[in-house]
């Protein structure tokens, strides 16, 4: 439990976290010191709370981000500053309402850990329950969907543990108001004990209801115990309230008299800066109390609630021998996720590639999608602030042969010109194929286009669909393009198509494979017979046979694909970088095999894949593949793929990573 219940205790008292979404919302927000803050990564965790746990600070709070009351997200980090997320295990939340009890209204959860399970405390259709996880980032569940107590209405629960390993819950209670209460709770969690239920407080002075209201609001109980004390920290009025504000009770026992700091308000909108501040939680890190809580999002509009931290500072009041909490303003806060979820441009495209032009010493980045019937370009000088460039080629030109489906551009600056290779559905089609793709070629004199089809017709045309398109000049200046046969009309035979056709009834499983064949000088023809290079493994007991299948051995779809690849020559031989499983599934990956040749015998790498989701694992990440490799201006090697996050939904964005080379000379993605 945040067991800020005694002495400074704190492991006991820290959060577990991670990362979130957005309401349409076209307001700025303000710092504490006047500086403009974007909404964009903001976190929008009203009620929020924080557990530590194993080197990690874990967030937690009321939905406020534009989902539905669906559960709970967690955010993580591990200095306060950096935050990822959501992080939770199922799509970003820790807990989901199919697990547990309630439909609707999850509002106000707390997180504690004791004897190896992490328990949360919640609120759900204005009923409290507690639900159990092995890992602070969930899933949460209960054997029995459950509350806690039978009659009324409760929220905002609190679970609080004394020095003597005693529980209390301190909780509030709809009843002539918002009332908070205490009672002592049952050792395995399972009720309260009704006979210990007492009042601890309710809303009577001006600063507590400054509208006047009927229905007088005191919430967000937190209790924390300093020597022979024990002080409730506590929020008042209406939320929606631009006075809603934090005040603190003192007490000598847990069940009061509580008694209200003369100096109440201590958090309010006239010291934080922000309306409606509110409702939050204390925790620990080092010797420095904070208290973390949510605030409207404008001074206009309430929600999404903001979460805001700062630091509390607990001041000896003379001769009394009571603390005085006393929150630092100046370094109040409103937290934000990190830099675009792990490094990833704010560019929506798939198949990305980038092209370093060294006679502009700008960057280049195309893509699939953004336009239709051709493609659009960005530019950059740096990799971080990118600029649409327009369309630099469109489809419906004179010689153009594609109809649609425009993917996977690669651009490459050759002899002053730069060649386009991408792509599409070619208009040609007596047997009306469904998937008629083919690959071209279109010219430029400039990175931005306008990219010219020469011919009128694709590339060449092996007698069956192909696409993405990858071009390499090797060293001894042959050239060579790479492709991808498509899945369309290719069944193949194996154990693992078997296994399942049996298991999920399919009729066929088809495949699509890499292929290889040598380019003539002038870019624009082939030169014999396209070599089949990698293939998915026939095999069950192949060692890449897992990873390659999980679209078909999870019965997604029927289809297992090769495709998306990459040529690369460094330390002495050729990495081909491919992507498996379903394009647009969650399990789209990159692994990479190796050659002594460019059209030669591929072996795959045992650490394969090499780049995948990180759902499974806490991160906001799915869908990761279609890669391709650069260099820097200052020749340092960069990977460019698409994955999707979280937040972004089925909507694919380019994410940048270094890439190295071990000892063994595997490659890797370096990781952030």
């Amino acid at each position: 439990m945040k067991f800020t219940a005694f002495f400074f205790m704190l492991y006991a008292i820290l959060p577990l976290g991670y990362p979130m979404g957005k309401d349409s919302i076209v307001s700025v927000m303000h710092d504490a010191d006047g500086g403009a803050r974007s909404p964009e990564n903001g976190i929008f965790q009203a009620d929020p709370t924080i557990f530590y746990h194993d080197g990690y600070y874990y967030l937690y709070g009321t939905n406020g981000d534009g989902d539905q009351q669906l559960g709970f997200k967690v955010y993580k980090s591990e200095d306060l500053k950096h935050w990822q997320g959501p992080i939770g295990a199922k799509a970003g939340f820790a807990l989901i309402q199919e697990d547990v009890f309630g439909s609707t209204g999850f509002w106000a959860p707390q997180v504690w850990s004791e004897q190896g399970k992490f328990y949360m405390a919640y609120t759900a259709g204005e009923k409290i329950a507690i639900a159990v996880s092995d890992s602070p980032i969930g899933p949460f569940k209960q054997n029995v969907p459950k509350t806690l107590m039978e009659g009324g209405k409760q929220i905002d629960p609190y679970v609080f543990r004394d020095n003597d390993g005693k529980k209390y819950l301190f909780h509030v209670r709809l009843t002539e108001g918002n009332r908070i209460f205490v009672a002592e709770l049952k050792d395995d969690y399972s009720g309260i004990k009704e006979e210990t239920l007492k009042e601890c407080l309710h809303a009577e002075l001006p600063w507590e209801n400054t509208a006047g209201s009927s229905w007088p609001v005191s919430e967000g109980p937190t209790v924390l115990r300093q020597g022979k004390r024990y002080y409730m920290f506590y929020s008042a009025n209406d939320f929606r309230n631009k006075d809603y504000a934090v005040g603190v009770a003192v007490a000598e026992n847990v069940f009061g008299p509580w008694k209200k700091i003369e100096t109440n308000p201590l958090l309010s909108q006239n010291n934080s800066g922000f309306s409606g501040t509110g409702h939050g939680d204390l925790f620990q890190k080092g010797k420095q109390w904070y208290y973390i809580c949510h605030t409207h999002f404008s001074e206009q509009q309430v929600a999404p609630r903001r979460t805001a931290i700062v630091p509390v500072d607990l001041v000896s009041s003379e001769g009394s021998g009571r603390m005085t909490p006393r929150f630092d303003s100046a370094k109040f806060r409103l937290l934000e996720t990190e830099d675009k979820s792990a490094s990833s441009l704010d560019v929506a495209f798939g198949d990305p590639f980038i092209l370093y032009d060294k006679p502009s010493d700008q960057y280049y980045l195309y893509g699939t999608g953004g336009t239709e019937n051709g493609f659009i370009a960005y530019s950059s000088k740096d990799l971080i602030q990118w600029k649409e460039v327009g369309k630099v080629y469109d489809g419906r030109q004179p010689k153009g042969w594609g109809t649609k489906d425009f993917w996977a551009p690669e651009v490459y600056l050759v002899n002053d010109k730069y060649y386009m290779y991408y792509s599409a559905h070619w208009k040609e089609n007596p047997g009306d194929k469904l998937e008629n793709y083919r690959i071209g070629v279109a010219v430029a004199d400039n990175p931005a286009g306008p990219f010219l089809d020469l011919t009128g017709k694709p590339l060449f045309d092996p007698g069956y669909p192909i696409i993405d398109a990858n071009v390499f000049r090797d060293t001894d200046g042959k050239n060579y393009l790479f492709y991808s046969r498509c899945c369309y009309e290719h069944p193949v035979a194996s154990e693992i198509a078997d296994w399942a056709k049996s298991k999920w009834g399919y009729k066929d499983i088809e495949e699509s494979w890499v292929y290889g064949v040598e380019l003539d000088s002038s870019m624009q023809q082939v030169i014999g017979r396209p070599e089949l290079l990698i293939r998915p493994p026939l095999k069950m007991n192949d060692k890449q046979s897992e990873w390659e299948s999980r679209s078909v051995s999870s019965g997604e779809i029927n289809r297992r694909w090769t495709e998306g690849s990459f040529l690369l020559k460094a330390k002495g031989q050729y990495y081909m970088m491919y992507s498996a499983n379903y394009f647009a599934g969650a399990n789209y990956a990159v692994g990479y095999a190796t050659s002594t040749s460019p059209l030669g015998r591929y072996s795959k790498s045992e650490t394969n894949p090499i780049i995948q989701k990180n759902t499974d694992h806490g991160g906001v990440i799915s869908g990761t593949g279609h890669n391709s490799i650069f260099k820097d201006r200052d020749g340092k090697l960069r990977c460019i793929y698409h994955g999707r996050t979280t937040k972004t939904g089925d909507k694919r964005i380019v994410f940048i990573r270094d890439i190295r080379f071990n000892k063994d000379n595997q490659l890797q993605i370096e990781s952030e």
